[in-house]
């Protein structure tokens, strides 16, 4: 995507021992990241998914598990068209005939077809940790992981107290959604030529769906998880150099993505600025010298951020209906507005859910949690989501396991973090932003990161961050160059 001056790798100093450690982990197989069969039957998929839903729900559980027991980075373009179920993304305005007849031709099992692979992604993580045949290991955060391990019993104890009530696996399921950030880290190492190719086809996947969406009305949480890449692509090309073309797709792209975070939420519009605002500073001020301050800056304000709305909004939430009436029929200021979603919309929620959590705390955790809020004049009981990252885990995974995502989410944002602040190209920033704030911003109004179907390309993309951004072991690195060889050949290896 960028020009080839962008893409050189200046040798590090005789004494940077850590370059030197990056530059032998990032040794890798420079293989393309497309694989045109894959994607080929992943577009079988979504147009199936229009003709005849209920077949095509069985046809992507089936391609689902062959993916995810692949194990490649050529996996994760297709994986995202496996997220498209365009007969309900589309056809929700059919007549009511229609709809009636799609239901009829439901058996009734088609939620275990989605239940099976969000349980494979867990065994092939665990087949991948315990292989000793796989590349990364050397990097893989087993104390991490051995805690996700511990929790996961947590969410099954969870998961059969509640058998046979609604949303009985809605635990398990987000716990192995989350646990798919170990998977990328498994993963075969990707170079930066390859992030650079993955960060371009999101772009190009995300600009088809935000143009379906502005054209026939798609709707799909795709919509969320990727718009970041629409903030943040185009500055980052513009001010590093890109090449004429690359620059012009890239801003159509964000130019579509705004005309639609605007006519979208204030979350979505959110995203697209706080990404585009942060590529703009780092194409700017990011220089190797300043590089890891302005990242640190662009993660830890957007921590400060979110907790300071989400803590206003809980303990200043407004149950009345003055507010409402304040900007009912497009009266208010976009401050009304804005004032109104966090303390009369998210505010109740957000409080009910941390006096759930306080006043009736579980170490297992209820799968589909349901509590009284206030909102709008009157009392209710809530039996959706919390609209918040922070407290849909506790409720619905428990006091043991619930904090182990948040652990492990920190840990994803973090690393992402350090991949942007130790490498200046294009690719790893692009993913890297979309990271931070897919978990970071657009967790704090809709925990759409927990869910099967909607976030676990991205998590995958993640993991393979952890190339540039973990540390990497001290073992072997003063050595001669002949004996790194040994350690870099099996960065080319497929997982076991």
């Amino acid at each position: 995507m960028t020009s080839n001056r962008m893409n050189v790798q200046p040798m590090p100093p005789a004494g940077d021992v850590s370059g030197s450690a990056r530059l032998v982990a990032a040794r890798v197989n420079d293989a393309s990241i497309f694989n045109p069969y894959l994607i080929a039957f992943g577009i079988v998929y979504v147009l199936w998914s229009w003709v005849h839903l209920p077949s095509s729900i069985w046809v992507r559980s089936l391609f689902v598990c062959y993916l995810i027991w692949r194990m490649k980075p050529d996996i994760i373009i297709p994986f995202v068209l496996t997220c498209t179920q365009l007969r309900l993304q589309i056809g929700m305005g059919d007549g009511f005939d229609d709809v009636q007849a799609m239901a009829q031709q439901m058996t009734g099992f088609e939620q275990y077809a989605f239940m099976v692979p969000c349980v494979l992604y867990a065994i092939r993580t665990f087949v991948a940790a315990v292989s000793v045949r796989v590349a990364r290991r050397a990097e893989f955060p087993f104390w991490l992981y051995n805690i996700y391990l511990f929790g996961m019993l947590f969410v099954l104890v969870g998961a059969i107290s509640a058998y046979g009530k609604p949303g009985w696996t809605a635990g398990v399921r987000d716990y192995c959604v989350v646990g798919l950030y170990f998977y990328g880290l498994l993963m075969p190492a990707c170079s930066k030529q390859q992030l650079l190719q993955l960060a371009s086809g999101f772009a190009i996947l995300g600009m088809v769906t935000v143009l379906a969406s502005l054209l026939v009305g798609f709707s799909g949480r795709q919509l969320w998880v990727l718009l970041p890449i629409a903030g943040s692509f185009a500055p980052l090309l513009i001010i590093g150099g890109g090449r004429m073309l690359q620059c012009v797709m890239a801003a159509s792209y964000s130019v579509a993505g705004l005309v639609f975070a605007v006519e979208a939420t204030f979350t979505v519009l959110i995203l697209w600025l706080w990404n585009m605002i942060a590529s703009i500073c780092l194409g700017l001020l990011g220089r190797k010298a300043l590089r890891g301050a302005v990242a640190s800056a662009l993660m830890y304000g957007l921590f400060v951020m979110t907790l300071g709305m989400f803590f206003y909004a809980a303990f200043t939430h407004d149950p009345t209906l003055e507010l409402h009436d304040s900007v009912k029929g497009g009266q208010g200021s976009m401050l009304d507005k804005m004032t109104f979603k966090l303390r009369a919309d998210r505010g109740p929620i957000w409080w009910g859910a941390m006096r759930e959590v306080t006043e009736n705390p579980t170490m297992c955790g209820i799968p589909a949690p349901q509590f009284m809020i206030r909102s709008l004049g009157k009392e209710a009981i809530w039996p959706y989501s919390t609209h918040s990252i922070l407290m849909d885990p506790l409720l619905r995974l428990g006091l043991v396991a619930g904090p182990i995502v948040l652990l492990i989410l920190f840990h994803a944002v973090t690393v992402s973090r350090n991949a942007i602040a130790k490498e200046t190209d294009i690719g790893v920033a692009v993913l890297g932003l979309a990271v931070i704030s897919n978990i970071v911003l657009g967790g704090a109004t809709l925990p759409y990161m927990l869910n099967e179907r909607a976030a676990e390309h991205m998590y995958m993309a993640a993991g393979l961050l952890g190339v540039y951004g973990l540390r990497k072991p001290r073992v072997g690195i003063h050595s001669s160059h002949a004996n790194h060889q040994p350690a870099a050949q099996p960065q080319a290896r497929p997982a076991a």
